[in-house]
Order: structure tokens, then C-alpha cells, then sequence
């Protein structure tokens, strides 16, 4: 068990209070810098809301396993990792009062995905014990995040080795395992765009050459990054029992 104080109601606030207050200001000032800096730099509303829900997406998969990694409990790491998704939902609601892309239904929906890959990360990083062991966890969360949000770039010499349906399998995972693919699905209502059937991505990815890329809903990334939170959350649970159970009855 921790020190007297961890269990304190305020204790958390004490701890992990300014770190996830500058986690807030930093994911705000990187989100909407890169809406105003997309309008800035002379692309359409449209093109700076895709750019800035772009932004928010992979700052998520980066920064909320690496803000959680430094928490000294759980309840420090949901707070600093679950900062980065709820500083985000501030700019989803920014880029819906400033103009017509998006609705409050589409604000809701990528603020549930963002939530399902903070969570995750937020897991994954706190899954060892020793801080050294957490910001390696940290690392490989942040790489499977971001192999996930790259799947049209990478996965070309695996579609290359299928055929028929394994290769349209392959695709439809590849699609349906991608968080931004959600992110554009939940605002395609406004923007008319989603990413795999943008003109752009037909010289960044073979995907089309092999197999017509499936619709997919904004939740099916969305369910898979929630089970994954769950089962990382679990296990570490299932740790902790263990550990619990070896400590002498004077430490616990």
C-alpha cells in the first residue's frame, strides 16, 4: 500500500494536479495552433478542422501514455493520461462554435475515441511497476498507436502477399483498427470527407488498388481501443493482487 497521504481526498490533486494542468494548456495550445496555423497558412475551415481533429488525434496516441507514465498510482495516471483526451474535448467544442463542420453529435463522438485511447495509453503506461518500466510502456504504447493511425502507409507489402478474400480481410482491418478513420467518420456529416476515400490517399496508400476500402462507423476503432484499455486494466489489477498476496501482513 502507498503512504498515508496517497489516500488523502485531496492527495491526487497534491500530486498530480499541476502536471495535469500543463498537460491541459499544452494540448490546447498544440490542437488549436494547428487550426490557426493551417487558416494562417491559407487552407479553407473545412481543411483546418480536419487538420486540427488530425492534430488532436495523434498528440493523444502520443501524450497520454507518456503524461501517465510519471503518476505514481493509478488514479494519478487516469487523471494525467485522462487530462489529454478532456483538454481535447475543449477544442472539439472551440472548432464547433467556430464554424459549421462539425455538430455537437460529431463533438461527442471523437471525444469518446480520444477518451478509449487515453484510457489505453493511460494502461498501458501504468502496467509496470518500476518507473523505468513505464515510460518504456509508454514508448511502445505510443508506437502501436501511431502503427495503427499509419496503416495505409505500411500496409501495402502485406496486401501484396494475399489474395481474394484474405486480402479484402486485410483491408477491412486495416480500416477499421484506424482511429483517425473513426475521427472522419463521426465528422463526415459536415465535412463530406472521409480519410480513405480522399483524393490524397490514393498516392499515399495501395489500399485501393487492391480491395474498395470498406465504410466503417466512427465506433469501430472506438470498441477495440476500449477492450484493450480494459483488459490492460485488468491486468494490472490482477499485479497488484498478486504482488498484495506476497507482501508480509506488516507491509500491506
Amino acid at each position: 500500500m502507498g503512504r498515508p497521504g496517497d489516500r488523502e481526498p485531496g492527495g491526487i490533486w497534491q500530486r498530480d494536479g499541476k502536471q495535469a494542468l500543463a498537460v491541459a494548456c499544452a494540448t490546447l495550445a498544440v490542437e488549436l495552433g494547428a487550426y490557426a496555423g493551417a487558416m494562417a497558412a491559407g487552407a479553407n475551415q473545412r481543411d483546418a478542422t480536419l487538420a486540427a481533429l488530425a492534430t488532436a488525434t495523434v498528440w493523444v496516441a502520443l501524450a497520454a501514455g507518456a503524461m501517465a507514465a510519471g503518476a505514481r498510482d493509478a488514479l494519478g495516471a487516469l487523471l494525467r493520461g485522462g487530462v489529454v483526451a478532456d483538454a481535447s474535448a475543449v477544442t472539439l467544442l472551440a472548432l464547433w462554435l467556430a464554424g459549421p463542420y462539425l455538430t455537437f453529435v460529431a463533438v461527442v463522438k471523437v471525444y469518446c475515441l480520444l477518451a478509449c485511447m487515453a484510457l489505453a495509453g493511460a494502461a498501458a503506461a501504468h502496467l509496470p511497476a518500476r518507473p523505468a518500466g513505464r515510460s518504456a510502456a509508454a514508448i511502445v504504447a505510443a508506437i502501436a498507436f501511431l502503427a495503427l493511425l499509419t496503416t495505409p502507409l505500411w500496409c501495402g507489402g502485406l496486401l501484396t502477399a494475399m489474395e481474394g478474400s484474405a486480402r479484402e480481410t486485410a483491408v477491412r482491418w486495416a480500416v477499421a483498427v484506424n482511429p483517425f478513420y473513426g475521427v472522419t467518420a463521426a465528422v463526415v456529416e459536415r465535412t463530406g470527407f472521409v480519410w480513405h476515400y480522399g483524393a490524397v490517399m490514393y498516392h499515399l496508400t495501395p489500399i485501393g488498388d487492391y480491395a474498395a476500402p470498406p465504410p466503417m462507423p466512427w465506433y469501430a476503432s472506438a470498441w477495440r481501443v476500449a477492450l484493450v484499455a480494459v483488459l490492460l486494466a485488468l491486468a494490472k489489477l490482477a499485479i497488484a493482487r498478486r504482488r498484495a498476496r506476497h507482501q508480509p501482513l506488516l507491509l500491506r
